[in-house]
C-alpha cells in the first residue's frame, strides 16, 4: 500500500510511518538537527517503510563520512529486498541511494536529474544534486539546474524560501551577485530562520569585500538558527572571514571556540567528526596565520578531527585540509603519510574520487608542505599547473581562496612581479573584487 505525502508515495501500510519520513525530509530541506529523529520514528512504526531507510542512507552519504558505510549498505539492502514493491519515485531514489554507496556520483546525478524532470518541486532531491554538484565544484551544471526549476516555483509555495536560497547560491558560484543576493534577501524574509539563504548573500558580500554589511547581515540573523545543524558553524565561518578582513582578531578567536566549534555544543556531539567543522576551523586558522596573528597552540585541538580522515576518501576538500591541520601542528609524519594514503587510493579507484585526488588534491597537499617547509618555488611548480582545476575539489569561490592566497604569497617571496600581476587578473576573473584593498592580499597587490 502506497500513502501520499508532501509530494511522495511512501510504501507502507501505516500513515503515521509516512508521515514521519515526510517530517525528516522537510527537516533535512530546512537544514534542522531533528531529521534522523524522525526517520528513526518512521521506522520503529514501520520496520518495512524502505523509503524511510533510503532517505535516512541518503542523509548519512551527505555526511561525507567512511564510518557511515555500514549503516548506508544496510539502507540499500533494505530497499534491493523490497524492491518489487516500491513506485517509480522510489525506485529512482533507490538507484541514486545504490550509486553513492559505491560514489558513482554521475550515476546518482542522472537519478537525482530524472526525478526532478517528473518531480520538479522535490527540494530532497534538490538538495541533494545541488550538493553533489557543489563538492564537483560543478557551478554552471548547479546553476543550469535551478534554472530549470525555476518556473514552477512561486512564493506562496510550502518551503519556497528553500528553493530561492539554493536558487540564490546557485548565481552566486557563478557570478550573478545581484540576482544572488535578491532572490537570498527574498528567502530569508520569508523564513528569517533559513540559514542557506543568509549564507548565500554573505558569499556575495564576501566576494565584494562588503565586511561591514557581512557582519551587520550575519549578527541580525544568528537568532533565529538555534534549531539548525552544523551549517550554522560555517555561518559562523562566513563571519569570521569579515571580523578577519575588519582587523578585529580577537573576535575571529572568540567566535572560533564559541560558534565555529564549540565541543559543548548540541551540534558538535551529535556528529563529533563533522566535515565542515575540520573544514572550517583549519581554513579559518591558516588565514589567520596568513594575516600575521598568532594562533599558538589552536592547531592541535584539531588533530584529532584529522586523524578520523588518515583513511578516508569521501570528500577531496576535506582531505586536503586535515592535512593543513597535521602540517601547521608541527605533524608533519603524519602529513606525508597522508599523502602516501591518497596516492594509494588512487591507485585503486580510477572514477570520479581517485581522478580528483590524482590530478587535484596531491599536487596541492605537495605544495602545501613546500609552502610549509618554506620552499616557495615549489609551491609554485606544484599549485600553479593546477590552480584553474582546483575547482574540481569541490568547495566553494570563497573556500579555495585560500589557496590562491598561497600561490600569491610564494611568488611575492620569489619575487615575481610579473606573475603576480597576471594572478590579480586570474582571482577577480573568479568574481573577487577590490583585491587592493583586502587585508587578505595586503602587501601583494
Amino acid at each position: 500500500m502506497r500513502q501520499s505525502y508532501a509530494g511522495y508515495e511512501i510504501t507502507t501500510e501505516f500513515s503515521e510511518a509516512a508521515e514521519h519520513t515526510t517530517h525528516g525530509i522537510e527537516s533535512f530541506v530546512e537544514w534542522r538537527m531533528d531529521s534522523f529523529d524522525w526517520l528513526d520514528r518512521a521506522l520503529e512504526t514501520d520496520p518495512d517503510c524502505v523509503f524511510a531507510s533510503m532517505v535516512k542512507g541518503l542523509l548519512l552519504v551527505t555526511a561525507r563520512s567512511q564510518n557511515f558505510a555500514p549503516v548506508i549498505l544496510e539502507c540499500v539492502d533494505h530497499g534491493e529486498s523490497r524492491k518489487e514493491e516500491l513506485g517509480e519515485q522510489e525506485r529512482i531514489y533507490l538507484k541514486a541511494l545504490k550509486a553513492m554507496s559505491e560514489f558513482q556520483i554521475f550515476e546518482a546525478l542522472e537519478a537525482y536529474e530524472s526525478l526532478l524532470r517528473f518531480y520538479p518541486r522535490d527540494l530532497m532531491a534538490t538538495r541533494f544534486l545541488q550538493a553533489e554538484l557543489f563538492w564537483m565544484g560543478e557551478s554552471r551544471w548547479m546553476h543550469r539546474v535551478m534554472k530549470n526549476l525555476e518556473p514552477d516555483w512561486k512564493p506562496e509555495m510550502f518551503q519556497s524560501s528553500y528553493f530561492y536560497a539554493d536558487y540564490s547560491f546557485a548565481h552566486e558560484e557563478t557570478g550573478s551577485y545581484e540576482i544572488a543576493e535578491k532572490f537570498g534577501r527574498m528567502a530569508v524574509e520569508m523564513d528569517p530562520s533559513n540559514v542557506w539563504a543568509a549564507h548565500a548573500v554573505a558569499h556575495v558580500m564576501e566576494m565584494q569585500n562588503r565586511s561591514n554589511e557581512g557582519v551587520a547581515w550575519l549578527s541580525s540573523l544568528s537568532k533565529n538558527w538555534n534549531e539548525k545543524n552544523q551549517i550554522v558553524h560555517h555561518a559562523w565561518w562566513h563571519r569570521c572571514l569579515f571580523h578577519l578582513e575588519r582587523g578585529e582578531s580577537q573576535e575571529v578567536m572568540e567566535l572560533l571556540s564559541l560558534e565555529v566549534r564549540n565541543p559543548d555544543s548540541l551540534r558538535v556531539k551529535q556528529f563529533p567528526d563533522a566535515y565542515v567543522d575540520l573544514q572550517n576551523t583549519a581554513s579559518l586558522l591558516m588565514r589567520m596565520e596568513l594575516a600575521g596573528i598568532e594562533v599558538g597552540e589552536n592547531w592541535s585541538e584539531f588533530v584529532p578531527l584529522a586523524e578520523s580522515r588518515m583513511e578516508d576518501y569521501t570528500n577531496p576538500f576535506t582531505s586536503i585540509h586535515a592535512l593543513i591541520i597535521f602540517a601547521k601542528s608541527g605533524l608533519h609524519d603524519k602529513a606525508k603519510s597522508l599523502i602516501l594514503n591518497m596516492l594509494a587510493f588512487t591507485d585503486l579507484d580510477h572514477g570520479h574520487l581517485g581522478s580528483t585526488y590524482r590530478q587535484v588534491v596531491i599536487p596541492l597537499a605537495e605544495a602545501f608542505m613546500a609552502y610549509v617547509e618554506e620552499r616557495p618555488k615549489q609551491v609554485l611548480e606544484k599549485l600553479l599547473p593546477v590552480r584553474f582545476i582546483l575547482y574540481r575539489m569541490g568547495g566553494s569561490h570563497a573556500q579555495r581562496d585560500l589557496f590562491w592566497q598561497l600561490i600569491c604569497r610564494s611568488a611575492l617571496q620569489l619575487e615575481e612581479r610579473s606573475l603576480l600581476k597576471q594572478l590579480n587578473s586570474e582571482i577577480q576573473d573568479f568574481g573577487f573584487s577590490m583585491l587592493e584593498k583586502r587585508k587578505s592580499y595586503k602587501g601583494v597587490f
